[in-house]
């Protein structure tokens, strides 16, 4: 994973906000209007926790593509709901 680095980062603030995660997760499943769930929410708390300035630098930093930070942002929220 290109931004291996990060996770840990990503992960510690994820836990911060875990019971936000799963109120808005339950939201928008009952929203609906996406193609992937997973791909969706996964972006949405990326952009909410950890902000579009962290996310232009990762750009930067690392060389990455979107298909990376969504891999970085899956991750990291598949971590926080499994453990809890």
């Amino acid at each position: 994973m290109k931004l291996a680095p990060e996770l840990d980062r990503v992960v510690a603030q994820y836990r911060l906000h875990r019971d936000a995660i799963e109120r808005y997760a339950d939201d928008l499943q009952r929203q609906g209007g996406y193609d992937d769930f997973e791909t969706r929410l996964a972006w949405d708390c990326l952009v909410a926790i950890m902000g579009t300035n962290y996310i232009c630098g990762l750009y930067d930093r690392y060389g990455c593509t979107d298909a990376h930070i969504t891999t970085l942002a899956k991750r990291a929220l598949q971590q926080v709901r499994e453990q809890g």
